[in-house]
Formats: C-alpha cells, sequence, structure tokens
C-alpha cells in the first residue's frame, strides 16, 4: 500500500460513500477515477489493492466501506405531494413534487406520500404547521387513526377518524383544545387518503 498515493485512497473511499450514501447507487470505475483525478487503469489498480488490504470491500461491481457497512441500503421510494386530488383515493403524478427514498430500517416496507401539514387543527397529536407526515397507503383506517380524508366539502384534511356518530356518519376530530375545544368535522362518508405514521419535524 505504500506505492498509494494515502490522499488518493482517501479521495476514493469519500467517493464510493457519497454515491451509495447520497445517490443510492455504486460508482463506476470510470466515475471513482474522474472524482480522484486519476486514469481508470489507475482507479482499478487502486480499488484492487485497497480491496486486498482491507481498506475496502469490493466484489461484482459493489463497494463497501466501513461507514456504509454500518448502514442499510434498503430503501422505499415514497412521492413528496402538495395536496392529493380531491375524490381520488391514490396518489396522481400530476401531484407529485418529488420523490425521495425512505429508509426501510426506518419506515418499514410500506407505500408511502409525504404531506406538508397545513394549519393548527392537530398539534395536540403533535402535528404543527409546516411538519412533513408520512402518510400510508392502502391500508385500514381505525377508529382513532389521524388521517387524510375528504372533509364534507370535498377538501382534504388530516384529522383524527373519530368513528361514527348515532346517524352512521363519520366523524373526523380537531386535535386542538386550546383553539377548536370538542369541534369535530361530520360527514356523510370518510374517503380516506391514507393514515399517517410518522411526523417529520424541523427543530
Amino acid at each position: 500500500m505504500r506505492s498509494k498515493d494515502p490522499a488518493k485512497i482517501k479521495r476514493i473511499v469519500e467517493v464510493i460513500e457519497q454515491y451509495k450514501l447520497k445517490e443510492g447507487v455504486d460508482p463506476s470505475l470510470s466515475e471513482i477515477a474522474a472524482a480522484a483525478g486519476i486514469s481508470k487503469t489507475r482507479a482499478h489498480a487502486y480499488v484492487h489493492e485497497m480491496a486486498e488490504k482491507g481498506v475496502i470491500g469490493y466484489s461484482g461491481g459493489v463497494f463497501e466501506t466501513e461507514r456504509t457497512a454500518m448502514i442499510s441500503g434498503s430503501s422505499v421510494v415514497a412521492p413528496v405531494v402538495g395536496t392529493v386530488k380531491c375524490g381520488e383515493p391514490v396518489v396522481s403524478e400530476e401531484d407529485v413534487i418529488e420523490y425521495v427514498r425512505l429508509p426501510v430500517s426506518l419506515f418499514g416496507e410500506k407505500d408511502y406520500y409525504l404531506l406538508s401539514a397545513s394549519g393548527d387543527s392537530m398539534t395536540d397529536a403533535g402535528i404543527d404547521d409546516g411538519d412533513i407526515v408520512v402518510v400510508e397507503i392502502g391500508c385500514g383506517a381505525r377508529t382513532g387513526d389521524v388521517v387524510v380524508a375528504l372533509d364534507g366539502e370535498g377538501q382534504n384534511t388530516l384529522k383524527r377518524l373519530g368513528g361514527a356518530d348515532e346517524t352512521g356518519r363519520a366523524v373526523l376530530l380537531y386535535e386542538n383544545a386550546a383553539v377548536y375545544p370538542s369541534k369535530s368535522i361530520v360527514c356523510e362518508t370518510a374517503a380516506i387518503q391514507g393514515v399517517a405514521r410518522f411526523v417529520i419535524k424541523k427543530v
């Protein structure tokens, strides 16, 4: 390993980690060579010697460093949406702002979309204005769940599902006792767009 430049070795490790952790893929030898300022032939020699010395793992074009070995690469792709089209329980492509990866180790292998919460109606549930809510699609909503649903006017709203009233109508509950004591929305049916599972906050 003495024949190899320590600065180049460090740079190659950085390139591998940057690609795997930020891009979600392994870099090619050409990409490593370009980033490290060496030829592809030299990059090949560096990578193989680094693997032989245990600096990195390398097999079949797949790299592993001490850092990447500690992180699960499994993830699910979820769309980020501004709004969900009223009346449709699935996210339409035209609603999507971007796509993000959610690590399976934290979120599980489910179908999700992400929404930005608006307003103060759910602060007692720990959801504040501007929070990012991770919503599970295609799961059965139960009484007590925080859901994205269509209200009586056909608009999407984030509320707690309160079950049904004495006439069988769906009840959607506000969660801010200080501002909206005992306030709820009652509608003939609750078209559930998804169940809120996680909240991502700024600190």
